[in-house]
């Protein structure tokens, strides 16, 4: 509970205020103060205690201060507790207020004809109250470090594409960069190389595909019958007849054999045998030692071999001159030239393919032809065994020559086969690699993913990575309790609206008797960027919606009245202490709840405060209305009632609390002016003159009007107390005192006593009165006041 507020510096119009007397505060404490003396003031300083905001007190800074602002405090405890504000804010918050004032209105309610979001923000965080607010708090904080999490992770994202280049962008490729698993850098260099070579082919395209395939060779045929040649170039005379004979032998044994005689090959091998011994002893004819024919060259079988062996040799002879002529025919360095153009050109074309073509393309290789003075030599051995040969068909030849050279040639055709068959890969690797080129887009984006990978497990890049994935689970930890928050508020504040909404229009319907309903309340969550719960409802009149837009039928401007929006305000203030489980545990501050209300309300709203006052541990109204204020206050004693004042020194613009008697406060002049008269003659200030005369008019007039208002009211014209005089004379209205005469004598005489020149009536002659206002002396004017008392308690 509030004891009393203790200082106050360079705030508003309180410019240097210090508690004075008994200003401390009760239970009910009512302040009443003209407007602008400054009851807002001490409002906000209330605000600015419980809420812990300076600058609801740094924006009320007094007009030409010259001390720096401070307020304290008192609360009740014990000890009591001082709540102090100076140039770093207050020491303590003032706990546990609740404060209906313009600024609830504005902030929670309405401001001028709109209702619009911010209110409903507001008003959603009065009315949840602190568990409400606590979770609110806590979704505020969440979204903040959401806000805090998600700029992080752009920072991060950001530096990581940066880092990484190559193209990188956000989304849903940084993402899949950032979960590579650190296999997926094993190997990069290579394949970064490969894809390089890749972007280089796709750019040299339009050339690749213009150069040539590999040519194969053509086969290497020198013409020349080796095997024939080695035959015929060993054999001899010798070897001719050998083979006549053994032809003739196996002639001659068939038909033996046909004319049965058993072992033919056996019986001539012996008769031959026997020729051929007794040829070698003896000269002359033969005989065959089984028929003893005579053996001669005049013999059948003589003269066929004879034929026979003239025709092979012959053929002999042919045959060499043939070898000869087909090796003088082959040309050697045309044919070898040949295959080395062919391989130069080949050679050529594997130079320009090499800069492109992968690693696994093997050039074919070249290197089984000899060197062509090697061969020419061999070649020359061969032509002279051949020609000698020729010379000598007969003798037989070592082929040792021919050999080399056959060698030599079969040697360079399976080289040719081989080389060719290396051609032939060679082009099917051309043929996949000119297939397989890629675009230019193609290989671009390829070598940048690699290049991407590779930065990616750069240790610095890497890092950035680890960092981020953290952030990301942090960022999902705070969503998933964002839904539990969100979850628990929506729950905690369904349960309260539905019942906060029935007060409301309790209030409005039965307490201040309205057309309108809220109607819908409910708690609307914050969506997208917004960090603050609202609370959504309809405003309606006789059943109808209420539009907060201009120009729309029933809308706020033309169907709400200052009157109805202060009562709506008001309602919703009180439909939340009605649901308030804490509210005896807090202080109530009014500041001019009447704002714009009609005689009725004000009285519903006297009966509410009133009770209140049970329900709260302390009720605080600042008025400007001292009937209001006093109607509150009946029947408080003392211990419980303390009323106070905001009284401005208007000489130097500075207000302070002080003490104030409502009674006094709600009397009206009449009977204040008759108890100054009377308390005039006990305790006399002759220095008051003119206002104690003042005073004598004053209440005569007011009475006359009051006792004789039947017979006034038939009155004309200007009703001066001089007009009022002459009226009673010449009616027939009956005094208390028979002396009617005297008592119109004494009523003018006041009336010239008292006369000043605003107030309608002729200036008097005061040289023709028996008493003159200017010079009277104090008895004197004691006189006048017996007679007006008297005139008033005896004689009208």
């Amino acid at each position: 509970m509030i004891h009393k507020i203790e200082r106050l510096t360079s705030i508003g119009k309180f410019r240097n205020y210090s508690a004075a007397g008994q200003v401390n505060f009760h239970k009910v404490t009512l302040i009443y103060g003209d407007n602008g003396s400054g009851k807002t003031t001490l409002t906000s300083v209330f605000r600015s205690a419980t809420t812990n905001n300076p600058q609801v007190i740094r924006s009320r800074i007094s007009t030409n201060h010259t001390a720096a602002q401070a307020a304290q405090i008192v609360e009740v405890g014990t000890p009591n507790v001082f709540h102090t504000f100076g140039t770093t804010g207050w020491t303590i918050p003032l706990p546990n207020v609740e404060i209906f004032d313009i600024h609830f209105i504005n902030d929670n309610v309405y401001s001028g004809f709109e209702f619009g979001d911010g209110q409903k923000k507001q008003l959603h965080q009065f009315v949840v109250g602190a568990s409400g607010i606590a979770v609110q708090q806590q979704i505020e904080t969440n979204k903040t470090a959401k806000t805090t999490s998600r700029a992080t992770i752009a920072t991060l994202e950001q530096q990581i594409i940066t880092a990484v280049g190559n193209d990188v962008t956000s989304g849903a490729m940084l993402n899949e960069l950032v979960a590579l698993p650190a296999t997926s850098a094993v190997g990069i260099a290579p394949l970064i190389v490969s894809a390089d070579l890749a972007l280089t082919n796709a750019r040299a395209n339009s050339i690749i595909q213009n150069l040539q395939n590999l040519a194969p060779l053509t086969p290497f045929i020198s013409g020349i019958d080796f095997n024939a040649l080695k035959i015929d170039l060993q054999t001899t005379t010798e070897t001719i007849q050998e083979q006549l004979l053994n032809t003739l032998f196996s002639d001659h044994c068939q038909d033996l054999t046909i004319h049965k005689i058993t072992n033919p090959e056996t019986w001539l091998e012996q008769g031959f045998n026997y020729l051929k011994l007794k040829g070698a002893v003896t000269e002359g004819d033969l005989n065959c030692p089984f028929c003893m024919q005579s053996i001669n060259s005049s013999m059948d079988i003589i003269r066929a071999y004879a034929t026979l062996f003239n025709e092979e040799f012959n053929a002999l002879t042919t045959r060499i001159q043939n070898h000869l002529n087909d090796i003088q025919s082959f040309n050697l360095v045309a044919t070898t030239q040949a295959l080395n153009n062919a391989q130069l050109e080949n050679n050529r074309e594997i130079s320009l393919w090499t800069m492109h073509l992968p690693e696994t393309a093997v050039a074919p290789n070249y290197n089984f032809v000899p060197e062509e003075s090697a061969l020419q030599i061999e070649m020359e051995r061969l032509l002279a065994i051949v020609r000698h040969k020729v010379q000598n068909p007969s003798a037989s030849v070592d082929v040792e020559a021919v050999v080399d050279f056959e060698r030599s040639v079969a040697g360079i055709g399976a080289g040719i086969i081989t080389y060719n068959q290396e051609v032939t890969n060679y082009n099917i690797e051309i043929t996949s690699f000119k297939t397989g080129i890629q675009t230019v887009i193609q290989a671009e984006a390829e070598l940048a993913r690699l290049k991407r990978i590779e930065q990616r497990f750069n240790p610095a890049t890497a890092v950035l990575c680890e960092q981020l994935t953290a952030e990301r689970v942090v960022l999902r930890t705070l969503e998933t309790q964002y839904s539990t928050l969100s979850e628990q508020q929506q729950s905690l504040a369904s349960a309260f609206l539905t019942t906060y909404s029935t007060r409301i229009n309790y209030y409005l319907n039965n307490i201040f008797k309205t057309s309108f309903l809220i109607e819908d309340v409910v708690h609307v969550a914050p969506r997208g960027q917004a960090r603050e719960s609202k609370i959504g409802y309809r405003l309606t009149i006789d059943g109808l919606d209420i539009s907060f837009q201009d120009g729309q039928p029933f809308s706020a401007r033309e169907c709400l009245s200052e009157g109805d929006k202060s009562t709506i305000a008001l309602a919703f203030f009180l439909a939340k202490l009605d649901n308030d489980a804490n509210c005896s545990d807090k202080v109530l501050i009014f500041d001019d709840p009447l704002s714009s209300l009609d005689t009725n309300r004000r009285t519903y709203t006297v009966g509410i405060i009133r009770a209140l006052v049970t329900q709260m541990k302390q009720v605080i109204v600042l008025s400007h209305n001292e009937y209001f204020l006093h109607e509150i206050s009946r029947d408080f004693g003392a211990a419980l009632l303390k009323t106070l004042r905001v009284t401005e020194n208007f000489a130097t613009r500075a207000s302070i609390l002080e003490v104030c008697d409502l009674d006094s406060l709600v009397k009206n002049d009449y009977f204040k002016h008759f108890e100054a008269l009377e308390n005039f003659r006990t305790s006399p200030d002759h220095a008051m003159k003119d206002i104690v005369i003042g005073w004598m008019r004053n209440i005569l007039e007011a009475h006359l009007r009051f006792k004789y208002y039947s017979e006034l009211r038939a009155m004309g014209g200007v009703q001066t107390f001089g007009a009022l005089i002459t009226f009673l004379e010449r009616s027939a209205v009956v005094f208390r005192d028979m002396n009617r005469v005297q008592v119109i004598a004494d009523l003018r005489l006041l009336n010239s006593v008292s006369w000043r020149p605003h107030h309608g009536d002729p200036m008097p002659d005061f040289g023709s009165l028996a008493i003159n206002p200017t010079s009277m002396s104090a008895a004197e004017l004691d006189n006048l006041i017996q007679d007006t008392l008297n005139l008033i308690n005896a004689r009208l």
